[in-house]
């Protein structure tokens, strides 16, 4: 099943000439990891918000082209439908952790979508277990380490039940055993089916990824499955990606 199909997209900022992205072209089926890798500034924060559609429901600009989630398009769908569709988990999670514990954090999605109060519980329990942060239930996200707050955050998203998940540098600010918490959670959402974007310009989540693109100046110049892109290392060199 197709789940996210991004068709000639282009967006510039408002107060700019210059657009940040420029004809980016994809798709991605059930269960599909695709890798974003870039340097900075080439446009990767910029295309999560269009595919999650903060662009363009929250932040404006001229927005050319297409993104459809689960056939749904962005620009129609209202943010709060979008959330239950696909949701992102930011580089920096203190931005999604405002409430004074980890259960309110992952409650609070929920309680706006005036769901039951019981069926909150259930998803407040089931995705803390997913995600293995049971333990920090009644804990204040702000007194958490950075993996901590990260694993609270992609907790508040999965409450939603999205079927595709962005995630925007997630990995690049954790130590390793931080990291390898994130990715073991990543590879149990892909085996489940989970659509998932990987915005990962570190690529400590590659094993995660079935294909790649190489994002530079808001332009897609290299694309592959993930062993034919990483097997080109002359290619990942000469544009400043280690490996």
């Amino acid at each position: 099943m197709e789940r996210l199909k991004v068709e000639h997209l282009f967006f510039t900022y408002e107060a700019s000439n210059h657009p940040v992205l420029k004809d980016i072209t994809f798709k991605l089926l059930e269960g599909e990891a695709l890798g974003v890798i870039g340097l900075n500034g080439c446009g990767k924060t910029t295309m999560s918000y269009c595919l999650c559609g903060i662009i363009p429901h929250y932040l404006k600009g001229k927005l050319e082209g297409r993104v459809l989630v689960n056939g749904k398009d962005t620009r129609e769908t209202p943010l709060y439908q979008l959330t239950t569709e696909i949701g992102i988990v930011l580089q920096d999670p203190g931005i999604q952790l405002l409430m004074p514990t980890v259960e309110d954090d992952i409650a609070f999605a929920l309680e706006n979508h005036n769901l039951p109060r019981e069926e909150i519980r259930e998803r407040i329990y089931r995705t803390m277990e997913t995600v293995g942060i049971t333990g920090l239930k009644d804990e204040n996200p702000n007194n958490l380490s950075g993996g901590e707050k990260q694993l609270v955050a992609l907790a508040t998203v999965l409450a939603l039940n999205p079927s595709i998940i962005v995630f925007d540098e997630s990995l690049s600010m954790l130590d390793e055993l931080a990291a390898r918490r994130i990715i073991a959670v990543m590879q149990r959402l892909k085996d489940e089916g989970t659509t998932q974007v990987i915005i990962d310009h570190t690529m400590k989540g590659f094993e995660v990824y079935d294909k790649i693109f190489i994002l530079e100046e808001g332009r897609i110049i290299y694309r592959g499955s993930k062993d034919f892109v990483l097997q080109n290392k002359e290619f990942l060199r000469e544009h400043r990606f280690f490996f």
